[in-house]
């Protein structure tokens, strides 16, 4: 063993230990002494005469064995600072050779002061490691410079003590160790925003997470997901009684994962929000759906998903990590999409679940189909007459009933020969056929009634409503490629309707960025129906940027309502924007008194982010008609919804 080398006689200070009870003891002098030749061997000739000798602070000194087996004896001396020894022993026995931890001989650490130099506490450690191995003596002596450097910076701060413990890894338990300290030191520094159930929160997300997801994250990550979801779930939980609106918080930022031993660049999401009904879900597709239509190429971290909804709350807090899928960081343009426009698409994307309805299928109603159909086929040469009807959904299809009437002309195929050979995205039920007369005496007019089932994933809109428009157009255009040209005989309406608006939805393109599942709901709630086939596209344009104008309104917290108008040679425009429902019938009663035509007057109503919209639009070149329809759902609007 190497002789520890006292140097020629130092003056040391008196010191006094931490435990004052010990100076009473008999062995008092012997474990001074320990300390004074701990300092003997560590600090130079005349150290403690400089006035300032806490700027020299903290000493190293480390004596290594020539040969093995043999030993390294390592000295500190600094101020005290928490934690201090447990990083001192964990550099030295776990990363002087990475990958084992070397054995510890000896330890010995004592705190003390120093009277004559203040009141600073003081800390000395001495410890022995075992070498035991050329091998493990070369990998000390090419790790030593490097250890004594970090192990000089921890000793100055417990907060670089840490950080260099997150970048060499800690285990799992150590880890834990720290987010506690990191916690209990918020707690403690900022009591005004974190309060002791911070700590619930603390065990609640290091539960539920596995020991991979926190061995590959450091714990100053881990400690911010923690706070940032106390601080979501305080802020919701401290919603006036009886308010019903939905509030959503968003927290979007950077950092970096271990993964396969390499950093990976990630980006960090946490969503808050209140749920305002017993069916609302929220869940992990729904939230990588709407960032998804941000940011199309964000691919979600395997295993990075934390959901933190505990009953009987009625809110919830979720976690996740996506990259990019060319592994690409997310610039700072991509980051500001998500944090401006995120929140909107978060709100269309909770789920409401409903119960699915069974109504049996009026055998009656087919019939007249079958009969209308058939009055509509007298010549050889019309086109085959089809009506198509939604009929129910299940878990995973959407199912509707097709009514067939044709010619059946000498070898051609019947519809369900067509669809056997036609590899169809539809699954088709045949159900019957049957003949319906003869033309010219030797033609069959058949009707051919079946059912066919389509995958619904595809027709699920971000509010997660089924788009029965879009499926049936799908059916429409595969049953145009398997039967050939015919004729939609109850699909006229829906075509004009989806041609307006697709007429619209290019002019205002040209003008405004828009949500486009807002347009539709927009415009499929406009009534009376009929509207949505004879209106103009420049006017439904002219209307619907006015409401999207009234969504940036910030609403005034005496009156609770907006209004905006707008006036033209041949229309006039209302949108109302209100935190109470406006009951339109009362308004459109009032708007009687003008006797308009029954297609002069429309309306329109939407939900978005928790607050109401109503439009309302006037066919009418009289400007001072138009006036008195402003002022008559002006006064309407404040008898209703004024407090």
């Amino acid at each position: 063993m190497i002789d520890e080398c006292l140097h020629e006689n130092k003056p040391l200070p008196e010191i006094k230990v931490l435990n004052s009870d010990l100076d009473n003891l008999h062995h008092t002098a012997a474990y001074k002494d320990i300390i004074h030749k701990i300092l003997y061997n560590i600090v130079p000739t005349g150290f403690f005469d400089q006035r300032d000798f806490e700027g020299e602070l903290p000493l190293l000194k480390s004596l290594v064995s020539a040969k093995t087996p043999g030993h390294l004896i390592f000295y500190v001396f600094g101020k005290y600072q928490k934690h201090s020894l447990k990083f001192f022993i964990e550099m030295l026995s776990n990363w002087l050779a990475p990958g084992r931890r070397l054995p510890v001989a000896m330890i010995f650490s004592s705190q003390f002061y120093i009277p004559s130099a203040g009141a600073t506490m003081y800390t000395v450690c001495k410890m022995i490691i075992n070498v035991d191995t050329p091998t493990d003596l070369d990998q000390i002596k090419a790790n030593l410079p490097i250890i004594e450097s970090e192990i000089r910076l921890g000793m100055e701060s417990s907060y670089y003590a840490k950080r260099i413990l997150e970048v060499k890894g800690l285990s799992t338990d150590a880890k834990t160790a720290v987010i506690q300290e990191n916690i209990a030191y918020l707690i403690e520094r900022k009591p005004q925003y974190f309060d002791f159930d911070t700590l619930t929160e603390m065990q609640h997300v290091l539960v539920m997470c596995r020991d991979e997801f926190k061995s590959q994250r450091k714990s100053r990550h881990l400690s911010r997901i923690i706070g940032i979801q106390y601080l979501f779930r305080k802020s919701l939980s401290n919603r006036a009684p009886g308010q019903s609106k939905r509030r959503l918080l968003l927290k979007v930022f950077r950092s970096e994962i271990q993964f396969r031993n390499q950093n990976k660049h990630v980006l960090g999401i946490i969503v808050g929000f209140n749920f305002l009904r017993d069916k609302e879900v929220f869940e992990k597709r729904h939230l990588m759906r709407a960032i998804q239509n941000q940011i199309p190429t964000a691919l979600l971290i395997e295993n990075s998903f934390l959901d933190s909804r505990r009953a009987p709350e009625n809110l919830c807090t979720l976690y996740l990590e996506i990259e990019k899928s060319n592994d690409e960081k997310f610039t700072n343009q991509e980051i500001t999409r998500l944090r401006q426009s995120l929140p909107a698409d978060l709100m269309d994307s909770i789920e409401q679940i409903v119960h699915p309805v069974f109504m049996p299928r009026n055998e009656e109603e087919v019939m007249r189909n079958i009969f209308s159909l058939s009055l509509e086929v007298k010549y050889l040469r019309d086109l085959p007459q089809v009506i198509i009807n939604f009929d129910e959904q299940t878990y995973s299809k959407l199912i509707f009933t097709i009514i067939v009437v044709r010619v059946s002309m000498p070898g051609k195929d019947s519809i369900k020969d067509l669809f056997e050979k036609s590899n169809s995205i539809l699954d088709y039920v045949h159900e019957r056929c049957k003949s319906l007369g003869v033309l010219r005496s030797k033609y069959i007019k058949e009707a051919t009634v079946f059912r066919v089932k389509i995958n619904k994933d595809e027709f699920i809109r971000r509010d997660h409503s089924i788009d029965l428009n879009k499926a049936r157009q799908i059916i429409v255009f595969e049953l145009l490629r398997i039967i050939g040209e015919f004729r939609d005989f109850n699909g006229g309406i829906i075509s004009k309707e989806n041609e307006l608006l697709a007429q619209a939805k290019s002019l205002i393109e040209d003008e405004i960025k828009f949500n486009e599942l807002v347009l539709e709901n927009f415009f499929f709630s406009m009534m009376p129906t009929v509207v949505r086939t004879v209106l103009e596209p420049e006017v439904l344009k002219k209307f619907f940027v006015l409401f999207c104008e009234t969504l940036d309104i910030i609403l005034d917290p005496s009156l609770n309502y907006a209004i905006r108008v707008l006036s033209t040679s041949n229309y006039a425009y209302v949108v109302v924007k209100s935190e109470l429902r406006l009951n339109r019938d009362e308004v459109l009663r009032d708007l009687s008194e003008l006797r308009p035509k029954s297609s002069d007057i429309a309306s329109t109503y939407v939900f978005v982010q928790e607050v109401n919209y109503n439009g309302f639009i006037f066919r009418c070149a009289d400007l001072e008609r138009q006036e008195q329809f402003f002022t008559i759902i002006k006064n309407s609007v404040s008898q209703m919804l004024t407090p």
